[in-house]
């Protein structure tokens, strides 16, 4: 007898994993945060906790959406281009695009990188982008190369390598990502292919980040430099509907997530301002769609900007308009709800994220519920669910969903693991 074809929600909670906080008692900001909704959730079903890659390695959200999403990073092109794509912009063919900021240096050396997070408020640097220098840069090493910016938000924008030959984005950061270090000079990683193609590469981005920095020299303001990271290559991959069998939405703000919804052909819904008024966005998706990743990246921010007493007061906030969406998840014998983070991230230490696994909650109709009560790092890893990893994750739900076919069928050339009944029939007429 076939399964009820049930559809999944899942929550996702940025950054929502932390360490224990002496300021809140020894508990992590989720264990602190009074969430009655969630640990309603955590108590009706499945708890467990997640390493969404190995052990102990701290992951970027768009790296770990990638493997929760049922995909290899390898599969997918990298940061650059989903954060082009997510400002809806498609890089030429062949090119490569990097993620860039503006930052300032530090006046002493004037080469070590100071602040790399410039105010968001500042107006100058949609104009700052507009300088010739910066703007684009011809580099006449690199036959028929040039190098553009693209302002997008914020301090931020794509950096996009074109030639006339062949470029690679195997190439290291300019980025240091950490203050107190010099700008980077790009060259060839080892794992280049193609390292005429590498060279040419770091050659283009060392000679546009040397025109960024004399022409912010000659005309003094809120930024020195423009560092670029992440390079990549537009490629396109298979969809989500054709690996999973299913019609699926993103509901998120963050433009990089927006850029690996469309790669991976997944309906991309913006957001509306407000907490309740996103959970009612999450219901709607539900009626349309098979799966719906509702992406809540305040967790992550606020960890970043401040401390732990406010994330926990931002988890507390996302908690109190989950209501209409727990107890949907509570009564509808229709859908399979999970609520999980992306990755760790410390509110208490100045380190981006971090390696600890996250904690997981799966509620639907046919799980074998444990006895955890309430949310948080420590109650998951107690629960029935144990560890998972995160290319795994989709595929439970879908097993609870009954949307995955018996191991070893094949209904059609294409093997899915996913039931279809769009076969090829025998008899005249069965078309």
């Amino acid at each position: 007898m076939r399964g009820r074809d049930r559809s999944i929600l899942l929550l996702l909670l940025d950054g929502a994993a932390d360490r224990p906080a002496r300021e809140l008692d020894g508990r992590t900001p989720l264990e602190a945060a009074e969430t009655p909704n969630l640990d309603r959730l955590a108590a009706a079903g499945i708890n467990g906790t997640m390493h969404v890659a190995d052990p102990g390695v701290p992951l970027s959200s768009d790296l770990a959406h990638t493997r929760l999403f049922g995909y290899d990073p390898e599969e997918v092109p990298g940061r650059g281009v989903l954060e082009a794509r997510g400002f809806g912009t498609e890089p030429p063919p062949g090119s490569v695009v990097c993620s860039a900021s503006f930052a300032s240096l530090d006046a002493e050396t004037g080469t070590r990188v100071a602040n790399r997070h410039l105010g968001s408020e500042d107006d100058d640097f949609p104009a700052l982008a507009e300088r010739p220098g910066v703007a684009a840069v011809d580099v006449p090493v690199v036959d028929g190369c040039s190098v553009e910016f693209e302002y997008t938000w914020k301090n931020r924008g794509t950096v996009t390598v074109t030639a006339d030959t062949v470029v690679s984005p195997a190439v290291t950061d300019v980025d240091p990502f950490e203050s107190g270090l010099p700008v980077v000079a790009s060259e060839p990683t080892r794992d280049a292919t193609d390292r005429g193609a590498a060279r040419r590469t770091a050659d283009a981005l060392r000679t546009y980040t040397r025109s960024t920095r004399s022409t912010m020299a000659d005309e003094p303001g809120p930024a020195d430099v423009v560092l670029s990271k992440w390079a990549a290559t537009p490629t396109r991959v298979e969809s989500f509907r054709a690996r999973h069998g299913l019609d699926a939405a993103s509901v998120t703000p963050k433009p990089v997530l927006t850029g690996l919804a469309r790669t991976l052909g997944m309906a991309h819904v913006d957001p509306p301002d407000g907490y309740d008024a996103r959970a009612g966005r999450a219901l709607d998706a539900v009626a349309d769609h098979e799966f719906v990743h509702v992406h809540y990246p305040e967790p992550d921010e606020v960890s970043h900007a401040a401390g732990p007493a406010e994330k926990r007061d931002e988890l507390a906030a996302i908690d109190a308009s989950l209501a209409p969406v727990v107890e949907r998840a509570l009564t509808d014998p229709e859908l399979v709800t999970l609520v999980t983070a992306d990755h760790t991230t410390p509110s208490t230490e100045d380190v981006v994220h971090s390696g600890e696994p996250v904690p997981v909650t799966m509620v639907a109709e046919p799980v074998r519920t444990d006895d955890v009560e309430a949310v948080g790092e420590r109650p998951a890893a107690r629960g029935g669910f144990r560890d998972v990893r995160g290319r795994e994750l989709l595929k439970t739900a879908r097993a609870a969903a009954d949307r995955v076919m018996l191991d070893g069928l094949r209904r059609t050339p294409a093997v899915h693991d996913y039931p279809t009944r769009e076969v090829k029939p025998l008899w005249p007429g069965e078309e």
